[in-house]
C-alpha cells in the first residue's frame, strides 16, 4: 500500500541528541563564546603535590579546558529515560535512576533570578578494577563563567588510591 500525505518529513539534525535535560553542551558553547580569550590562574593539587599556573585559553582552547563538563552532557537517546528531574525555585536536579547505567549520577544547577549561577556534576565509574568519583563545578557570574573546579579520587585495583584536585579562576 502506498499513501499520499501533505505532511513534511522532519529530519533530526542529530538523532543521538535529545532535549530532554538542561542542555549542558549548549550552555558551555555560548559562555566559551562570550569568554574568547582568557586568562586562567590554576591551582592543580594530585595527592600531596601542588601546581599552580597562569595561562590564557581561546574559544578553541576553553572546549578542551572544560572536556569532563561537555562529557557530562546526559541528552543522549540512549539515556532519555535514565534520570529523574526535581525542579524546585532556584535549583534543578537531574538525578540517575535506581536501576539505570550511567556514571553521571548528579547534575544539579542553581539558578538566581533565573539565571543560571551554578552547575555541579557527580561522576562515579565502578567496576571489578577501577573505581574514579569526580565532582564538578562550574560558577557563573554576571551570566560568564568565573570559576571552575574538578576534585575526586581514583583506586585501581592493586594500586594506591590518588587524590586530585584542581581550581581555576578566571583573572
Amino acid at each position: 500500500m502506498v499513501s499520499c500525505s501533505d505532511e513534511e518529513k522532519v529530519v533530526f539534525a542529530n538523532p543521538t541528541q535529545i532535549e530532554a535535560y538542561f542542555p549542558l553542551s549548549d550552555f558551555l558553547e555560548e559562555n566559551i563564546e562570550k569568554l574568547g580569550a582568557a586568562e586562567v590562574h590554576k591551582e592543580i593539587r594530585f595527592n600531596d603535590e601542588t601546581e599552580s599556573v597562569k595561562f590564557v585559553l581561546d574559544s578553541l582552547t576553553w572546549r578542551q579546558e572544560l572536556d569532563f563538563f561537555f562529557q557530562a552532557d546526559i541528552n543522549k537517546a540512549a539515556l532519555a529515560a535514565s534520570y529523574e528531574t526535581e525542579e524546585t525555585q532556584g535549583l534543578l536536579i537531574h538525578r540517575l535512576k535506581p536501576g539505570e547505567k550511567g556514571d553521571i549520577k548528579r547534575i544539579e544547577v542553581k539558578k538566581q533570578s533565573g539565571k543560571v549561577v551554578e552547575i555541579i556534576i557527580l561522576s562515579v565509574v565502578n567496576n571489578l578494577f577501577y573505581k574514579s568519583t569526580v565532582e564538578g563545578k562550574i560558577a557563573i557570574e554576571d551570566e560568564s563563567i568565573d570559576s571552575y573546579s574538578l576534585s575526586g579520587d581514583q583506586k585501581v585495583w592493586f594500586l594506591p588510591g590518588t587524590k586530585l584536585k584542581v581550581v581555576a579562576e578566571l583573572i
